[in-house]
């Protein structure tokens, strides 16, 4: 099975972010479990929303990646409106559901 990095890498860099800043990945999760469990989420998701946000994603400025993923809510909110259509919620997705 193609890991989620090598497929959407946006994504992939998007919610290893996410894990880092909330303890997603620590002494009893490693970061091969954490992307072990994000691939298997992954596959349970619509194929048609993953290609767009990881498109947006990919093309972010780092700064501005890690603000979408960490940074403060308002901040966060003025950049994610221009990303496509589920793009907060699939992250918001990720964080309660896996991370």
């Amino acid at each position: 099975m193609t890991a989620p990095g090598e497929r959407f890498p946006g994504f992939a860099r998007a919610t290893l972010l996410i894990a880092l800043d909330n303890g997603g990945i620590n002494r009893g999760r490693s970061e091969a479990q954490m992307k072990r469990e994000l691939r298997d989420w992954m596959a349970k998701q619509p194929a048609e929303i993953l290609p767009p946000i990881d498109a947006w994603l990919s093309g972010l400025h780092p700064r501005d990646l890690e603000t979408v993923c960490c940074g403060e809510a308002s901040e966060a909110a003025a950049l994610l409106a221009t990303a496509p259509p589920f793009t907060d919620q699939m992250l918001n997705s990720y964080f309660d559901e896996v991370c």
